[in-house]
């Protein structure tokens, strides 16, 4: 099974989440869902799925916790997902 793998920040809240800087990888499955996405960040963060979760090992065995997880694509947007338990919420990406 093969990972994908983000350089992420992370912050229990939403606007602090925002003024970091990335500096922590996180893994999930890649599920090849990614070529959309990849042609308009260069990143598969945004095609993550609610029922994919998303892990601190790239082995996939343990879930990351609780929070907001930050993205900053080539262009310098930022993508945010809300993960709980491990699984990005429906309705918890801000782009």
């Amino acid at each position: 099974m093969a990972a994908l793998n983000f350089t992420v920040a992370f912050s229990t809240n939403l606007e602090q989440v925002l003024s970091m800087e990335p500096s922590t990888v996180v893994y999930a499955e890649d599920l090849e869902l990614c070529s959309e996405c990849v042609v308009s960040t260069n990143s598969c963060w945004a095609c993550l799925q609610t029922t994919q979760q998303v892990f601190n090992d790239s082995g996939l065995t343990s879930p990351v916790a609780t929070g907001y997880y930050m993205v900053v694509y080539e262009n310098s947007l930022k993508g945010v997902w809300h993960i709980v338990e491990g699984y990005p919420q429906e309705g918890g990406f801000y782009n």
